[in-house]
C-alpha cells in the first residue's frame, strides 16, 4: 500500500486528531478562520503527518508479513502430514542409490524431461556420497503431463534398464537420459531415425529387442503409474519434489524445487538430529 493511499484515508482523522491535540495543548480552540485544510498543511509542513503515515504503513506491512508467515507454517505442516502417505522405502520396488538401510532417505520424485530435475540431478547424489553411511537416495518417477509422452516413455525405459541390469543399470541409464535430453518434452536427439532410447540401451550393453518390448509392456507402465500415484498421495505437485525421512524416528521433511547442495545437506543433518 502506497503513502498516497494511506494519506487519503487519514486526512480527516489526522485533522480532527490535530485539532484535539491543539485544544489540549493550548487549552483553546483553533484560531478563528482556521480550517481542516490549514491544519493538514501545518501537519504536512512539520512532518508529523508523514511520520504517522509511515507508522501506519509499517504496521500494515508487519501484519502482512506475519499473515504470510502463519500461512506458510500452516502449509508446511500440511505438507509434512501428506508426506507420511509416501509408501515405505523398499529395495525390491525402489531404485536406491547408496546403502539401502541408511537412516535417512532422500525420496526424489522426478521427471526426466524437467530442466530443473536435470539441474538438480547430481546434487542428492553428491550429498549421499558425502554421507554414505547415513543417507541414501530413492528415485520415484513423476512425469508431468505437459512433458508427455516423452517423459513417461523415458521413465518406462529407465525401469526397463533396471529389469535387465538391476539397480546399478537404472542409475547409469537415468544419468544417460539426463545428460542427453533436450528437456521440456523434446527428449533425446535421434540419429538416422533410430529411437534414441534404444540407442542408449545398446550403448550400455543391453538386449535391444527385450528392451523395446519392455518399454511397451504394461509392467513398466504400471511401475511408472504407481510412482506417480504415490507422489500425488504424498502431496507432490511439481518436480523435483523431495521428501526426507528419518527411518529411526519417523520424522519427515518436505522440500520443493532444485535446492542447492548445501541446503539439502543441512536438511539431512537436521533430520539426523531429530528425536523421536
Amino acid at each position: 500500500m502506497s503513502k498516497t493511499t494511506f494519506k487519503s484515508a487519514l486526512l480527516v482523522l489526522g485533522a480532527l486528531s490535530a485539532s484535539l491535540f491543539l485544544n489540549l495543548a493550548h487549552s483553546q480552540a483553533p484560531a478563528p478562520g482556521s480550517s481542516i485544510d490549514q491544519i493538514i498543511q501545518s501537519l504536512e509542513k512539520s512532518g508529523a503527518l508523514d511520520r504517522a503515515i509511515d507508522r501506519g504503513i509499517e504496521r500494515y506491512r508487519q501484519r502482512q508479513i506475519n499473515a504470510a508467515k502463519a500461512k506458510q507454517e500452516k502449509e508446511d505442516i500440511q505438507k509434512a502430514e501428506l508426506a507420511k502417505n509416501a509408501r515405505a522405502v523398499d529395495a525390491k520396488n525402489d531404485f536406491i542409490y547408496g546403502k539401502a538401510d541408511a537412516v535417512i532417505s532422500i525420496i526424489e520424485y522426478s521427471d526426466f524431461e524437467c530442466p530443473f530435475c536435470k539441474q538438480f540431478g547430481d546434487i542428492p547424489i553428491k550429498v549421499v556420497d558425502s554421507m554414505p553411511n547415513q543417507v541414501n537416495l530413492v528415485w520415484r518417477n513423476f512425469p508431468l503431463p505437459f512433458h508427455d509422452p516423452m517423459a513417461s516413455k523415458e521413465a518406462a525405459a529407465a525401469v526397463c534398464a533396471a529389469q535387465q541390469g538391476g539397480n546399478d543399470a537404472f542409475w547409469k541409464y537415468a544419468d544417460g537420459i539426463f545428460k542427453n535430453t533436450r528437456s521440456n518434452g523434446q527428449g533425446l536427439p535421434s540419429s538416422n531415425g533410430v529411437d534414441p532410447l534404444l540407442s542408449l540401451a545398446k550403448e550400455q550393453g543391453m538386449n535391444v529387442e527385450k528392451f523395446s518390448a519392455c518399454i511397451q509392456s504394461d509392467a513398466s507402465k504400471s511401475h511408472v503409474k504407481a510412482d506417480l500415484n504415490d507422489g500425488v498421495n504424498a502431496g507432490i505437485s511439481g518436480t523435483p519434489g523431495v521428501i526426507l525421512i528419518n527411518h529411526k524416528t519417523g520424522s519427515f521433511n518436505v522440500l520443493a524445487g532444485a535446492v542447492p547442495e548445501e541446503v539439502l545437506q543441512q536438511e539431512v543433518k537436521n533430520l539426523l538430529n531429530t528425536k523421536k
